[in-house]
């Protein structure tokens, strides 16, 4: 997959979790539960996906982004599994600090995203950076 498709996919993505998020506001919470599900299984999918790409370039990969990665991993499970166990609470108070919870804990995975994209914005223009000063290089350069 090239650069470009990466962002082309990367903003669709982006285009369907706002579109999912509306959806989403409007319906049961049986049919938020089984979109949830469903969510679980795609990103269970492209983590399988990533996970096998990530080890062919296992080399490249730095510590940091390991890292990262790592508890970012770490934090979404521990969001899952608080959510997970007190979602069957019946105490509304409760309920409602759960789901500001679960708000905030959104507002902080958007939050990493977009650093995320950030950073994949840095990259991309590196990548072309370098690949134009080697094109470049490579024209100034006497035939061999």
């Amino acid at each position: 997959m090239t650069i470009s498709d990466q962002i082309d996919a990367l903003q669709k993505r982006a285009a369907d979790l706002k579109s999912s998020f509306d959806q989403s506001r409007q319906e049961t919470n049986e049919q938020v539960k089984a979109h949830l599900n469903h969510a679980k299984a795609d990103i269970a999918a492209r983590q399988s996906a990533v996970k096998e790409k990530a080890e062919q370039a296992a080399g490249r990969t730095q510590s940091q982004w390991k890292s990262m990665k790592a508890d970012a991993a770490a934090k979404m499970q521990a969001i899952q599994d608080r959510f997970d166990s007190k979602r069957d609470e019946h105490d509304v108070k409760k309920a409602e600090r759960d789901a500001e919870a679960a708000e905030e804990d959104a507002a902080d995975a958007l939050d990493y995203a977009s650093w995320a994209v950030d950073q994949a914005e840095l990259a991309v223009l590196y990548a072309i950076d370098a690949r134009t000063w080697a094109d470049e290089r490579a024209a100034a350069s006497p035939p061999r």
